[in-house]
Order: structure tokens, then C-alpha cells, then sequence
């Protein structure tokens, strides 16, 4: 078996221990202790929470798309601008999109302020026109302004988060 990342969270550092003892007298595990980049996440423990960002995805992303040196965008959408199936002319390479589109929706498990707009622009990945393009673009202009941003959970919240996952 080999597993590739996992991350134990709990407020119970007790019960963390358990289960790595229990890994580790089953599997070969190289324990990274302090969590802090996690599959393109960066994690930040302090004394007021924790908080996650994907400031350095973020850049990538703007970098492998020439839009590095940008002008930011305050806002992630033209709401005024209705997006339509035949808008404009065909884009000549459409697979660009479809992986920009993929890329950005991985943004919004930390940018849920961008999950509207980008869940509009996946509606015409399989027929991207230029429209369709700079509305993405602007996107990009956006995260440029707010790259640092991201979730925060805060050690005195009332919230209680329970998270669970299952590869299947």
C-alpha cells in the first residue's frame, strides 16, 4: 500500500499519537510533524487559529498564464456581462481553458468568493469562445489582488468544523 499524503488533525494530541503508533507499526510512515504546505495549501498554525491559503498556487497559476505582472481586478466578475454559448469566435485552443478552468476551480476550496464565477465559466468549457476567455482572465486580475487571502479559522470560533474524507 502506499499512500502519498495524509494529515491527522485533532484537538487531541493523545489521540494523534495513537494513530501514528498504530501506522507505524503497520507501514513504513515518515511523520513531517508541523503541518505547513499541503497539496498546493499553505497552513499557518498560530495562537489565533489556524489559517490556509494557496498564495503560492496563486502565482504559479498567474505566472504559467502571463498574467505575473497584471494589473489586479477589485472584483472576480463583470456581473453586468451575461455569458452565452456564441458570444464571440471560437477560441483556436480550447484545452488552454478547459485546464484554466480546472486550475481555478481547485482555488475556490480557499477563494469561495470566486466559486459563482468560475462555476459560470465551466458551464462552456467544451465550447470556449474569446468572451469566455477574458471573463477568466479576469479572474486571474483578481486573485492577483488578493493573493495572500484565504480561510481562517479562529481558535475562539463558535463554528465546530468535522471533516471527513473517503477516496472512493
Amino acid at each position: 500500500m502506499y499512500v502519498d499524503d495524509i494529515v491527522l488533525a485533532s484537538n487531541c494530541h493523545h489521540e494523534i499519537d495513537i494513530v501514528k503508533q498504530i501506522l507505524n507499526s503497520n507501514f513504513h510512515i515518515k511523520d513531517l510533524e508541523s503541518l505547513k504546505y499541503f497539496l498546493g495549501l499553505e497552513v499557518n498554525v498560530s495562537d489565533a487559529g489556524i489559517s490556509i491559503c494557496q498564495q503560492k498556487y496563486c502565482l504559479d497559476l498567474l505566472s504559467d498564464s502571463g498574467m505575473l505582472g497584471c494589473k489586479p481586478s477589485t472584483n472576480p466578475m463583470d456581473f453586468s456581462l451575461r455569458l452565452h454559448k456564441d458570444s464571440s469566435a471560437p477560441l483556436s485552443d480550447p484545452l488552454s481553458y478547459r485546464r484554466l478552468i480546472g486550475r481555478l476551480l481547485y482555488l475556490t476550496s480557499t477563494f469561495p468568493n470566486i466559486a459563482f464565477p468560475i462555476q459560470q465559466l465551466s458551464q462552456f468549457i467544451s465550447n470556449p469562445t474569446q468572451v469566455h476567455f477574458h471573463a477568466a482572465m479576469r479572474v486571474l486580475k483578481y486573485l492577483k489582488g488578493n493573493l495572500s487571502k484565504g480561510l481562517m479559522f479562529r481558535r475562539d470560533s463558535l463554528v465546530h468544523v468535522l471533516g471527513f474524507s473517503d477516496a472512493d
